[in-house]
Formats: structure tokens, C-alpha cells, sequence
């Protein structure tokens, strides 16, 4: 009986070069052997491939089993298929035994590490043509191909060349170029290099690259600060909603608005403004009408962005489901007299009490025509309502005549006017009943002086009557940790003692402010004017709160800066913002002089925080700072 063995399969390959280099000449080698009985079928790629193959004879060799070996030469194009097997089919077993070829033939193949090297993110780049690099490195064999598409098509004109080398490893390297203008790298185009390599088949590998995706300061979310305008200021039609954006990189940013969802082109957007501390700040307000802002208009700022898309706020300027309660008015009024006592000069005090919400505007008229600014006090909140006070003092020179306090709340569809008629010179004695108000520390004596007073104002209501003033020196700590400090009036006209308290109010927790200080524009300064320098206080509570300014560590007088706000911030919780603008002369900023914006409010851990910023550094610093006190008679045990 004849003996039947299968064939065993051997695929053959070319020697590598001294390089690692395959040979030029690649040729494939199928050899079987030890099989019997004959004959075999030879096949390469289960007979898919037929081109170049060359079979040899069978031979029998001394152990009376037999041999066969079948070439392949393959061209160049099929060298990218699919790998190479030899099939070998024998009859007499009725086996068929496959030898694989390896696809890489000399060392193994090893994708690509891609980098895309994107220019420089610095904003001092003034370069009109940019360049996008797309490196390959440690790859194996030298077959990669590289494409460039823009925003996801192939770009136009074609890709750039490839270039490649060989490195001491081994290994390759290569790299692909392409030239883009800046207009197209700022508005945001994405630019993809697109990757092929044998080692990883069919497979693309893609690499994108935009303004967006490598600058991380672009990326950034910018902050918006959306501010409704205070009461006093719509009464007046000087009322804006005002919209203020802070980011990164805003040079592609636009706001538009929209008044109860319709779009309108009412509002003024001031240019870019580039800050010390490398931020861009956008600014924009819109007008507000008193109508607007009592039927609860809703104001929408929209900042479109060039890689975080729009971005929006809305405000209610008022709202409409609340029970408001118009305030009680009252003026009372106090003499100041010379040694004779002739009255010289005289104070008249205007309360508005027990109104919400609270915003409220109080001015002054003498004989119906504007009067001199006056001093405010307020909105106080207690009992679930608002209180405020607003304070004028007129001199003799300014004559006698009718003083008008007027109030507008939007309780109340018409402002709410009482007069008082004045005259100056010797007072008489008639007696009327007595008006008592309580007027509160000052914050410039909270934190500054720390010689805390309360005033206590007694004061008749017709002309010619006495009145007196009595000033309370209190301690600070005991204010601050609520004290109450009562105030009695008695008169031998009135039949019972005036009794009135007040306390500081602990019922708002508190949040302490975020400073922000920004220096003079450019285009201001080009002018050789005048210079503003702005500070922004945030997200604060409660409302109190004192900005002052310094000029190299010197006290900038009140009239050199105007102080805006403050005003509640947007959102449910309870939060402030005001601006502080300070004027100086150009020439004053040129010379580097330092200016600080100075805030206290009673959140912050040292009671101040001081920000500064001047032509040299041209960044704002801040400073945690506890005030030295002024010499005070006050002593607390």
C-alpha cells in the first residue's frame, strides 16, 4: 500500500539590503515539498493572480518524495493590494496547505505620528501670508500621501508637494506646507491635512487645525455684562440699557439688540478697546423710555462671536407682576444761625418712606426751575419696604423762595411734588409739630475715618421756626455688629417725647465685589487731551458700597470722577454693579503717574481692595489693603 503524505508549504523573499531597503528586483517564492504521491496544484491568491507566475517542474528527491516550487514577480501597482499567499491543493491527501507572505517584507510598518504646526497666537503678528505645516515622522515604508482641504473641501489650487527623508533610524520623515492669508485665519477656517499610509490601510487619518482649535484665549467664552439704567436717569430720558462684553480675542465680534424680541437699530456700539491686561472689552448701549421701562420691557444684547457662535442676555427693565407701593413724602427742613440769631443758611430734607420696588428719583425745584445738585441717601430696606432721603442746602445768597421736592416711582403714574416756602433772617418763635429723621453712617466715615456719626435732625415744618441738629460719634465695631442707636426729641410744645431708632441691617449676606481697571484708550490719547480711566465693580451684595480713586497714592478730589450706579445686575440673585469714571490730562498719564481705583465694601476680607495701572506697566494690579485710620476721639472698650 502506498504511503500519502501532505506537502509542507514554504513562502520565500528577497535578502534586504544592508539599509533595510527592499531590492529592486522583488520577486515571491512558493516551495513545496515532501509530498506523495504526485502531483500538486499551485495557486497564488486562491488563482485571483495569474500575471507573473512562473511554475517549475516537479523533482524527486532521494527519500522518494517529491518537490515543486512556483515563482511570482509581481508589478509594480499590485505591490499596494492585498498581502500574497501561495494555495497548494494535493490530490492524494486531499489537502490544501496556504503559506502567507508578510506585506512588508524588510522591517515592519509603522504609521505616521502627524503634528500640524499652526502660526503664532500673539496678537503683535502682523504678517499678511501665514503657513500651515503638516509633519510626519517615524513612518515606514516611504509611502505616505498627505491631501489639505479648507473648511472640509480640497482646497483649490492643489495640495502642496510632499517631501520626505530617510532618517538614521531607519524611519521616515516628511512634511506638507501651505501658504493661507490672515483674513481666512481670522474669520475661523478649519484646514484639515487629510493622511495616508500602507500601515494603516485604507484608512484616513485627518488633522484639523482653525484659530479656534489653537489659540486657547479664542476659545474662551467672553463674559457679558448686561446693566439696566437707573430710575433718575429714564425720568430724565437719559436712560440706556448698556451691554458690556469682556474676552480675549473680540475683533470679530458684533452685538446687535433686540426690544421685546424685534430687532432694533437703536443703539450706539463704540469700538473695540483693547486692554493692559490683554483683554478686548466691546461696549454698547441702548436707549430707554420711561413707557419701556414701566411696561417691563425685555432687552436682549447678542454677541456673535467668531468660535463660541451667539451668545445673549436678556434684562427686565421692570417688574410688571409685583405689588409696588408708592412712598410717603414728607420735607422738613433745618436753620443754621449766626450769633444774632439770624438764619444764614438753612437745610431742607426731603423723605421718601414705605415705597417698593426700589427704584426712586428725587430732585429739587426752586420756583419750578432746576435746582443746585442736593445729597442722597438710599434706597434703605426695612419692614419690606424702601426708605431714601435726598438733603439740599441752600445759603442766604441764593434767596429766598418755593423749594419743591419731586418724586417719581413707578407706583405712580404722576410724580409726587411737595413744597416748602422760605424765607431767610431772624426767626420767629410760633410753635408746629416736630419732623424727626435719622440719617445713617456715611461709607467714607465707615472706612475711611472710622469716626462713625449719626445724625439726628429734629426740624419744624413752617417758616421762621428754630431747629437743631445733634450728631452722634459712634464706634465702628458697634455699628457694624447691630447696635441699635436711638435718638429723643422733647419740646415743651409737644406733649410726648419723638423717639426714634436705627441700626445697620444684617438681613442681605453678603458677596464681595470683582474690581476691574482699565486704562485709557488709544485713540483718546492720540487726541493729547484727556485721558479716562475706568474701574468696574461686580457682582457685589449688599448695594453699599464706596469708590474712590488715587493719583500717586494721593486722594483724587470727588468732582475729578463720576460714579455710576450702583445698579442691580440681571439674573434672580441679588447683585450690584457701578462704574467709576476718572478724567485726568493726557500729559499727567504720559509723564507715568499711577492711578488706583480704591473700593470698600464691607464683603471684601480687609474691608478695600486697590487696583492699579499706569503707562509703564500697562497692567492693573490688585492689592488687598486695610485703610490707616485718621485721628478719632472715639474710643471703643
Amino acid at each position: 500500500m502506498t504511503t500519502r503524505t501532505a506537502p509542507s508549504v514554504f513562502p520565500l523573499v528577497p535578502c534586504c539590503s544592508k539599509t533595510g531597503n527592499v531590492p529592486p528586483d522583488t520577486s515571491l517564492a512558493c516551495l513545496v515539498t515532501g509530498y506523495l504521491p504526485s502531483p500538486v496544484d499551485i495557486k497564488w491568491n486562491s488563482g485571483q493572480v495569474t500575471k507573473g507566475v512562473k511554475t517549475f517542474p516537479e523533482v524527486t528527491m532521494s527519500n522518494g518524495l517529491h518537490t515543486q516550487s512556483s515563482l511570482l514577480i509581481p508589478s509594480d501597482s499590485s505591490r499596494q493590494g492585498d498581502p500574497y499567499q501561495c494555495d497548494v491543493t494535493h490530490q492524494g491527501t486531499g489537502k490544501t496547505v496556504s503559506g502567507k507572505f508578510p506585506q512588508e517584507l524588510c522591517g515592519s510598518a509603522m504609521p505616521p505620528q502627524v503634528h500640524l504646526l499652526v502660526p503664532t497666537c500673539e496678537d503683535s503678528a502682523t504678517e499678511s501670508q501665514l503657513e500651515l505645516v503638516c509633519l510626519l515622522l517615524s513612518f515606514s515604508p516611504d509611502k505616505a500621501n498627505v491631501k489639505w482641504l479648507v473648511n472640509g473641501k480640497e482646497r483649490s489650487p492643489p495640495t502642496p508637494a510632499f517631501s520626505s527623508a530617510m532618517g538614521t533610524d531607519g524611519s521616515y520623515m516628511g512634511q506638507s506646507r501651505m501658504t493661507v492669508t490672515r483674513q481666512s485665519w481670522e474669520r475661523g477656517d478649519v484646514y484639515s491635512c487629510q493622511v495616508t499610509h500602507p500601515a494603516v490601510g485604507t484608512e484616513l487619518s485627518m488633522h484639523n487645525a482653525s484659530k479656534c482649535l489653537a489659540c486657547l484665549r479664542s476659545s474662551l467664552d467672553p463674559t457679558i455684562y448686561l446693566t439696566k439704567p437707573s430710575y433718575e436717569d429714564v425720568i430724565k430720558n437719559s436712560g440706556h440699557v448698556t451691554c458690556l462684553v469682556l474676552g480675549y480675542d473680540l475683533a470679530a465680534s458684533r452685538i446687535a439688540w433686540k426690544v421685546d424680541g424685534q430687532v432694533s437699530s437703536a443703539a450706539k456700539t463704540e469700538t473695540l478697546k483693547k486692554n493692559s491686561n490683554g483683554t478686548t472689552s466691546l461696549f454698547s448701549s441702548h436707549p430707554v423710555s420711561l413707557a419701556q421701562w414701566g411696561q417691563g420691557t425685555i432687552f436682549t444684547c447678542k454677541v456673535t462671536t467668531l468660535c463660541s457662535g451667539d451668545l445673549t442676555q436678556d434684562i427686565t427693565l421692570s417688574n410688571t407682576g409685583i405689588s409696588k407701593k408708592e412712598p410717603t413724602v414728607t420735607v422738613s427742613r433745618a436753620y443754621h444761625e449766626d450769633i444774632s440769631g439770624n438764619s444764614v443758611s438753612f437745610t431742607l430734607i426731603c423723605e421718601a418712606s414705605g415705597f417698593y420696588p426700589e427704584e426712586i428719583s428725587m430732585s429739587w425745584l426752586k420756583n419750578n426751575s432746576p435746582k443746585l445738585k442736593s445729597s442722597y441717601s438710599g434706597p434703605v430696606s426695612g419692614n419690606g419696604t424702601f426708605s431714601a432721603y435726598s438733603i439740599l442746602k441752600v445759603e442766604q445768597s441764593q434767596g429766598e423762595g418755593n423749594y419743591t421736592c419731586v418724586v417719581h416711582h413707578p407706583a405712580m403714574e404722576e410724580p409726587k411734588r411737595v413744597v416748602e416756602k422760605v424765607s431767610l433772617g431772624v426767626s420767629n418763635c410760633n410753635r408746629h409739630p416736630l419732623e424727626v429723621s435719622l440719617l445713617p453712617p456715611s461709607l467714607e466715615d465707615l472706612y475711611i475715618g472710622q469716626n462713625a456719626t449719626i445724625s439726628c435732625l429734629p426740624v419744624l415744618q413752617e417758616d421762621g421756626t428754630y431747629s437743631a441738629t445733634s450728631i452722634l460719634r459712634v464706634c465702628v465695631e458697634e455699628w457694624q455688629a447691630g447696635e441699635e442707636f436711638t435718638c429723643t426729641v422733647k419740646h415743651q410744645d409737644i406733649p410726648s417725647a419723638i423717639v426714634k431708632s436705627i441700626r445697620k441691617s444684617h438681613m442681605v449676606s453678603l458677596r464681595a465685589p470683582s474690581v476691574y481697571i482699565s486704562p485709557p484708550h488709544a485713540e483718546e490719547l492720540a487726541l493729547r487731551e484727556s485721558a479716562t480711566i475706568t474701574c468696574l465693580a461686580s457682582g457685589f451684595r449688599p448695594r453699599a458700597i464706596l469708590v474712590t480713586w488715587t493719583q500717586q497714592d494721593r486722594p483724587v478730589p470727588q468732582e475729578a470722577y463720576t460714579n455710576i450706579g450702583p445698579v442691580r445686575e440681571a439674573g434672580k440673585e441679588e447683585r450690584y454693579f457701578i462704574y467709576s469714571k476718572l478724567n485726568v490730562l493726557a500729559s499727567e498719564w504720559e509723564r507715568g503717574d499711577t492711578y488706583a481705583c480704591v473700593v470698600g465694601h464691607e464683603g471684601l476680607p480687609m474691608t478695600f481692595i486697590h487696583r492699579s495701572v499706569d503707562k509703564a506697566s500697562g497692567k492693573p494690579t490688585a492689592v488687598n489693603v486695610s485703610v490707616i485710620l485718621s485721628d478719632t476721639d472715639v474710643t471703643c472698650y
